[in-house]
């Protein structure tokens, strides 16, 4: 990894340190050590410049770096090198003939190979005498571990009274003349990693471009322990440059695949250092990362497949270790130091797949566990999941892999996940057994959020079908691979399950709703429904003309079900998970878990009808089935559960109706867009927008989600100024009916951005009695009361007055979000502040911070004392970076005469570093701890010190302490 400049950066604490070390009088010998890329000749340079500002002569030594390699062992070349370049600035009579005695030593070193002598001692003596006799002199030795003996010339340096900074790297191979260096030293400093804050600073300066927030994620998930060193984080950050996987989107510089992994570059130290090691470190190394771990179990199986002996790889693992490449755990376990490095080495070993290793170790593994026993089963099982198919199972492995799944589903879910996962494979897809397993699989799944492994099943059920009483099970597999990933499946039979309508809810199907088209090419039956296996008879029962489709009903009865709860299932349906015909998958789940079938206030066939009414935006639909399964309305999980539909939050919709068991996801397409819905709600729209371009550039198809981002993304675009992205973003979204509220919303807020705020209101006063009409009533009273704020900005009484109207024509009594607008509606039209104030508290507790500024913007316009909800209105707007609201709040201060508010950020508010200060203060800490503590300088704490004084109004440190307990200091914004 080529060497990477950069300013120094959180390292006062370093250089305070270096300051004292190098204050007295006469000669001192420093030695910074660190491991490669942490900034040492940075602060090496930064070191120079201090001492050039304190008058001294810099000399600067990089050793290393010069033609003589390895036939310079004492650095007399490269001394010789500096000085002659430094000539004419050092200007000393006599500085001629030293350097030329010097220099002949040199010369005569170089032939004879010899060791040090006396007259090299005196040589050297003199030249650093002559170098230092009028002013003092700072040697400065960049890479001193570079050649084999350093400490004689800086010791003679030493000796001359010259100041001598010497560099070393960390984890260097240490051969005597280095150890004789760091024995001999007056000090030696180590330097840490940087905080990742000052790590990920630098990262934005390097880029060039504004840096996605997604960009800097990966970073610091790829890096890890890595994080704090600038060299690799920059390093890292330049490779992915040179690759192309960083691209420039809406003016953003982002990864172009971000689920694609973020590796180290090549050259990095910690693969030098492997490769230094010698071929079986090389391939031990590429085996870790391709497995994701190394348990000791497996190493002699592993040694066998690398055709290696297995002390020489017990102890090329020892020399990983003791590099810094590998780590263990305290269960004995070998891993990666970071992710980064298990992308490269796994892409170095280029023998093997992860799977087809996973594969000869399970085979291995397993022919030993059947010849003598010994083997970990946990080891074993885990090696044969990930195995893949190629791995040959017997009867005894498999019935091994659902006990141990079984009793592993409670504690390890993610283990118990790929059990099963691995037993499905060797399980005859028409048994009973195929169809129990698959349920518990889909169980954990749900759980664990491990969706990648149903594509197996399914693949497997295209070809050679299943059971009937398993097209359900498949059916929602499929689904909710669909939801997660975003990306359809590959075959036919499987796409002709999606094409399946929703019960009860018209011809659309679930590919419809989500894709926006039907996925199989010929929506008439799958020719296998003529034939006579049972996943043509299940194909077949399922895409017959006139016949209500079981797939939705069943599907999402059974992903109700996964909360735990039994249920009862509706004459002629059939649960998933709870009762239902037969002894079917809820029952032997509630067996196997100690539940049984039909607990719950809400079961199975509820939680069915709730899912899939939220999902497709059913308003009555959804409030009817709430309150049929005994669910309280007004309720504030209603009240949630009608808000993620609006947005088309799936992951919410299905942790509301599932319950705790429903992990929602971090990655894939509910992952991101969760964290869109959640970023917008919260005014953090940063967040909110690196997601909507992590949507955006990932492979996934358009989807319903990704829609209702790039809705998203007009308001927050429009917000903050910028109407020729928010147009672009409108543009791209779908006209779907099941977004016509939502992009209504979008197109209002964008016309109120530019200025146009009668044309916005004409938008919803046309828009709203269609929508309602065609029954589209999710969402319907936010869009009014959005359109209502825009009117009373504009001083447009009449069209506020018909809003308010339209508003009154919707159904209140059991919906707390059209009851906030009805009485934010009221209180804006009648200037009603007490009814205005309680509409808003009602928005702050719904937590939907945008709609929240908006609000106390319009309020402002009458309320007897405008400047609170100016305040609260500004700091929102500011939060958000929505400079087109700022700008509206300016317009309503003058308009009023009120003071303009002021920015509550670093002026008002703590900045963490002054919460910190205080904090250590109250612990009793010195200035001088408290800088220590926090890796700045005395004076920097002492200027942090003077400004809180100045801010708070306390007279002393005590009083700062005192002030923080009692509650009387502001604290940062989160």
């Amino acid at each position: 990894m080529a060497r990477t400049r950069a300013a120094v950066r959180g390292r006062d604490q370093e250089l305070t340190a270096l300051r004292t070390a190098l204050a007295p009088d006469g000669g001192r010998l420093i030695v910074l050590t660190g491991p490669a890329g942490i900034g040492r000749t940075a602060l090496l340079d930064r070191v120079a410049r201090l001492l050039a500002a304190d008058g001294a002569r810099v000399l600067p030594l990089r050793l290393g770096t010069g033609p003589d390699g390895g036939g310079d062992p004492y650095a007399l070349a490269a001394l010789v090198r500096a000085v002659r370049e430094r000539f004419e600035q050092l200007q000393e009579s006599g500085l001629s003939e030293a350097l030329s005695a010097v220099a002949q030593l040199r010369d005569a070193r170089g032939r004879e190979r010899g060791g040090w002598t006396p007259a090299v001692v005196a040589a050297l003596d003199g030249l650093f005498e002559t170098v230092g006799r009028r002013e003092r002199v700072a040697l400065l030795v960049d890479d001193a571990h570079a050649v084999a003996e350093p400490a004689p010339v800086l010791s003679a340096a030493r000796r001359a009274g010259c100041l001598v900074v010497a560099t070393c790297e960390e984890g260097a191979e240490r051969g005597p003349g280095l150890a004789e260096l760091l024995t001999d030293a007056d000090r030696v400093m180590t330097i840490g990693p940087l905080a990742d804050d000052v790590a990920l600073s630098l990262v934005r300066r390097a880029a060039g471009a504004r840096l996605d927030e997604s960009v800097v994620t990966a970073l610091r998930t790829a890096l890890g322990p890595l994080l704090g060193n600038p060299g690799t984080v920059l390093g890292t950050l330049d490779a992915l440059r040179r690759s192309g996987r960083l691209v420039t989107f809406e003016g953003r510089l982002c990864l172009s695949d971000p689920a694609e992994p973020v590796a180290l570059p090549a050259d990095h130290p910690l693969l030098r250092r492997a490769s230094a090691l010698g071929g079986t470190a090389v391939r031990l190394l590429g085996a870790v990362a391709l497995l994701d771990g190394l348990d000791l179990d497996a190493l002699p199986p592993l040694a066998d497949i690398l055709e290696a002996d297995p002390v020489d790889c017990g102890r090329g693992l020892d020399l990983l270790i003791e590099a810094g490449v590998l780590t263990a755990g305290p269960d004995g376990r070998i891993s990666c130091r970071c992710p980064a490095l298990a992308a490269t080495a796994a892409g170095r070993f280029r023998a093997r797949r992860g799977t087809a290793l996973h594969a000869a170790l399970a085979e291995r593994l397993l022919a030993g566990h059947r010849r003598s026993g010994g083997v970990d089963p946990v080891v074993l099982a885990d090696h044969v999941a990930r195995g893949g198919a190629t791995v040959t199972l017997d009867d005894d492995t498999v019935r091994l892999l659902l006990t141990m799944g079984a009793a592993a589903e409670q504690e390890e879910p993610e283990r118990a996940t790929l059990w099963y996962s691995a037993a499905l494979r060797r399980l005859p897809p028409t048994g009973p057994e195929h169809a129990r397993t698959l349920c518990r699989l889909l169980l954990l799944v749900v759980r664990t959020g491990r969706y990648e492994l149903l594509r197996e099943p399914l693949t497997r059920y295209a070809e050679h079908g299943c059971a009937e009483e398993s097209v359900d099970e498949i059916r929602l597999a499929a689904i909710l691979l669909a939801l997660h990933s975003g990306v359809p499946p590959a075959e036919r039979a499987v796409r002709e399950l999606l094409d399946a309508p929703f019960p009860g809810r018209g011809p659309t199907a679930f590919s419809e709703w989500w894709f926006d088209r039907r996925l199989a090419p010929d929506p008439r039956r799958h020719p296998a429904t003529d034939g006579d296996t049972l996943a043509g008879a299940g194909a077949g029962v399922d895409t017959q003309a006139g016949a209500e489709p079981r797939g939705w009903a069943e599907v999402t009865s059974g992903a109700g079900a996964l909360a735990g709860d039994g249920a009862e299932t509706p004459a002629g349906g059939k649960a998933l998970v709870g009762g239902g015909a037969g002894d079917r998958a809820g029952a032997r789940a509630g067996a196997r878990d100690g539940t049984a079938a039909g607990g719950g206030a809400r079961g199975g066939a509820g939680r069915s009808d709730l899912l899939s009414a939220a999902l497709c935006g059913d308003v009555a639909a959804c409030e009817r089935v709430w309150r049929s399964s005994g669910g309280a309305a007004p309720s504030p999980e209603l009240d949630r559960l009608r808000q993620a539909a609006l947005v088309a939050d799936m992951a919410d919709v299905a942790r509301l109706v599932i319950g705790a068991d429903y992990r929602v996801p971090e990655t894939g397409v509910l992952g991101a867009y969760h964290r869109v819905v959640r970023g917008y709600a919260d005014a953090d729209w940063t967040r909110a927008m690196s997601a909507v371009r992590e949507l955006e550039l990932s492979p996934a198809e358009d989807t319903l989600a990704r829609h209702a981002a790039r809705l998203l993304a007009v308001d927050m675009c429009a917000a903050r100024g910028e109407f020729g992205q928010a147009a672009r973003w409108l543009t791209a979204a779908t006209r779907a009916p099941r977004l016509a509220v939502l992009r209504t919303w979008a197109r209002v807020g964008l016309a109120a951005r530019k200025g146009d705020d009668g044309q916005a209101v004409r938008v919803a006063l046309l828009a709203g009695p269609r929508l309602r009409r065609a029954g589209l009533r999710t969402g319907l009273s936010i869009l009014l009361s959005r359109a209502l704020r825009i009117a009373v900005l504009g001083d447009d009484h009449e069209g506020a007055a018909e809003l308010l109207a339209e508003i009154e024509l919707l159904p209140h009594e059991h919906h707390v979000d059209a009851q906030e607008s009805l009485l934010l509606a009221r209180g804006l039209v009648h200037r009603d502040p007490e009814c205005a104030r309680e509409a808003t508290d009602l928005i702050r507790e719904r937590g939907d911070l945008p709609a929240l500024m908006e609000s106390c913007l319009a309020v402002a316009r009458f309320a007897p004392d405008p400047r609170p909800w100016l305040r609260e209105a500004h700091a929102l707007a500011t939060r958000c970076g929505a400079a087109a609201l700022l700008e509206r709040v300016r317009e309503v201060t003058r308009e009023r005469g009120v003071p303009a508010p002021r920015a509550r950020g670093r002026r008002d508010a703590l900045a963490v570093t002054e919460q910190r200060i205080i904090e250590l203060i109250g612990e009793g800490l010195t200035n001088r701890q408290i800088a220590l503590r926090l890796r700045l300088s005395e004076k920097t704490v002492e200027n942090y010190l003077t400004r809180l004084f100045a801010r708070t109004g306390c007279r002393s440190r005590v009083e700062l302490a005192a002030a923080r307990l009692t509650g009387r200091l502001a604290r940062t914004p989160t």
